[in-house]
């Protein structure tokens, strides 16, 4: 059976929505957050590429846009109307619906594992995160949103004010220290940082 999920029937717009916001703070803060990510994978220079929750496909639209092209990239999600975006955007690669758990794919065949903006969604993230590294040949790159932070920032721009400016999706909530704990159970983290109001990992698998 699927594991339990967070996804509403308005999540493919909420993303659309980010993305795609004309706001100049917004478009300013997202876009420090997309340099680091692009900077982080020339760094890397990986050749065979894994995004978990790839969504539409939006990140690797930026990360396009900054230059970075994978020779091979693999994305996978739940989330039909989602890859059906992320194929017309990128028809070269390879989008799955899949679910991680259950997923069937050799292990340690991806020389980069990424999972931008997910983990924060997902129930028992020690769970995934173990399946991510049973992926993982070399390298991981993980971000989440900086807590509290990030909730305070949505209350300052009017977001989800019921919600204390918690995102409805969101269920784990972190800060840098403890994220960072939370990966280091599972690999060796190289570099943790955040780029407001974001946390960027990058981690190593253990078995190289």
């Amino acid at each position: 059976m699927p594991h339990k999920t967070t996804i509403r029937d308005d999540t493919s717009a909420r993303h659309l929505r980010k993305y795609t916001n004309r706001n100049p703070v917004h478009r300013l803060t997202l876009g420090r957050f997309f340099d680091a990510l692009a900077e982080e994978m020339r760094l890397l220079n990986p050749e065979n590429v894994l995004e978990f929750g790839c969504g539409e496909g939006l990140l690797l639209e930026q990360l396009k846009k900054r230059g970075i092209r994978f020779q091979s990239y693999t994305g996978i999600d739940l989330r039909d109307d989602a890859l059906e975006h992320a194929r017309s955007l990128h028809p070269e690669h390879l989008f799955l619906k899949a679910d991680l758990l259950q997923w069937e794919h050799p292990a340690k065949s991806f020389d980069l594992v990424i999972a931008s903006q997910v983990l924060e969604h997902l129930y028992n993230p020690e769970v995934f995160m173990e399946r991510l590294m049973h992926y993982c040949g070399r390298d991981i790159l993980l971000t989440v949103p900086l807590e509290p932070w990030f909730r305070i920032m949505n209350l300052l721009r009017g977001r989800d004010i019921l919600r204390l400016g918690n995102h409805p999706e969101h269920i784990n909530h972190w800060g840098l220290n403890e994220f960072r704990a939370l990966v280091s159970r599972f690999a060796s983290v190289e570099k943790a940082y955040s780029v407001f109001p974001f946390i960027i990992i990058h981690a190593r698998s253990l078995s190289t």
